[in-house]
C-alpha cells in the first residue's frame, strides 16, 4: 500500500509539473517587449546615445509635433547642443500598453527637462519581428 501511495504521489507530481511546463509562457509577451523597447528608448535618450536611439525609431516615424525621423533626431541634437535637454527625465508610471496585432500604443508618457515638460502617447509597429517606434503625439 505504501509503495502504491508513493508511486501515485510521484506520478501526480510529474503530471502537475508537465502540465505546468505545457502552459508556461514561451518568452515575453508583446506588451512586455514593447515596454522593453520604450525603456531602451528612454535610456538611450537620457544617455544622449543618439546612435542607439536611431535604431529604435522606424524610418516611417511621423509626428505632428516633430515631423519625421530625421527631424526628430535633429531636434534632439539641437536641444542637447543648446543645453535644453539637461536633467531629462521620463515618467512611465501611468503608461499603459495596448497591443493590437502588429501595432501598439503606449501612454501617457511624460517627459521633462529644464525647458519644460510634455505628455505624449507613443505609437509602434512590429517591423520584421521587432517593435519599432513610429510616432508620438502630445496629449
Amino acid at each position: 500500500m505504501r509503495k502504491t501511495t508513493v508511486a501515485s504521489l510521484v506520478c501526480v507530481t510529474i503530471a502537475a509539473f508537465l502540465a505546468g511546463c505545457a502552459t508556461a509562457p514561451k518568452g515575453p509577451t508583446d506588451g512586455e517587449m514593447v515596454m522593453k523597447r520604450v525603456e531602451e528608448m528612454v535610456a538611450a535618450a537620457k544617455e544622449k546615445n543618439y546612435a542607439a536611439f536611431d535604431t529604435l525609431v522606424s524610418g516611417n516615424f511621423s509626428s505632428s509635433a516633430v515631423g519625421d525621423k530625421v527631424a526628430l533626431l535633429d531636434l534632439m541634437h539641437t536641444a542637447d547642443g543648446m543645453g535644453l535637454a539637461d536633467d531629462f527625465e521620463v515618467d512611465l508610471s501611468q503608461a499603459k500598453t495596448v497591443v493590437t496585432g502588429d501595432k501598439c500604443t503606449v501612454g501617457p508618457i511624460t517627459a521633462s527637462a529644464n525647458i519644460g515638460s510634455i505628455t505624449v502617447t507613443g505609437y509602434g509597429v512590429k517591423e520584421k519581428g521587432v517593435w519599432m517606434i513610429v510616432g508620438g503625439e502630445p496629449e
